[in-house]
């Protein structure tokens, strides 16, 4: 029996520490990625077109309809692999490293075992469902042209 339970806390416990380093290494590169996106929009010609709030709002969501009047060149509603990919990569980082961390503070804040399973399993739910719309807005749904 005391082997089943150091069995199970190992275990919990690499999962922790792979959670810890998931939210390390995303936290980075969703800094890279950001970095990238605003150099790839002053590369492209946003610099002198947009003021700052367009042009951070071009490079995270390259979607026409983000930038009106300016002479930067838009890919419509992800129409490119590459962007569908890359806002896919960085909306999943993002969402997960931000649903780590509020499972981390209600593990912290909850004492009572069957709540924090009930709300650990919510807050799953909630980051599927998130998923699945960042999903949908990708790769299904069309937007404004």
């Amino acid at each position: 029996m005391a082997t089943q339970a150091g069995a199970s806390s190992r275990s919990r416990s690499k999962f922790e520490l792979y959670m810890w380093f998931f939210t390390r290494v995303s936290g980075v590169l969703m800094l890279l990625f950001g970095a990238y996106s605003i150099i790839y929009a002053n590369l492209m010609g946003g610099r002198g077109l947009m003021d700052a709030g367009a042009q951070t709002r071009w490079a995270f969501f390259p979607i026409s309809f983000h930038v009106s009047s300016s002479k930067v060149e838009m890919t419509p509603n992800f129409q490119n692999a590459f962007w569908q990919f890359y806002a896919l990569l960085l909306f999943a980082f993002a969402a997960t490293h931000g649903t780590n961390g509020i499972r981390v503070i209600l593990k912290d804040y909850v004492r009572s075992p069957i709540l924090l399973a009930w709300l650990n399993a919510l807050l799953l739910l909630v980051w599927l469902g998130v998923m699945a719309a960042a999903v949908y807005l990708l790769f299904v749904a069309q937007g404004v042209a």
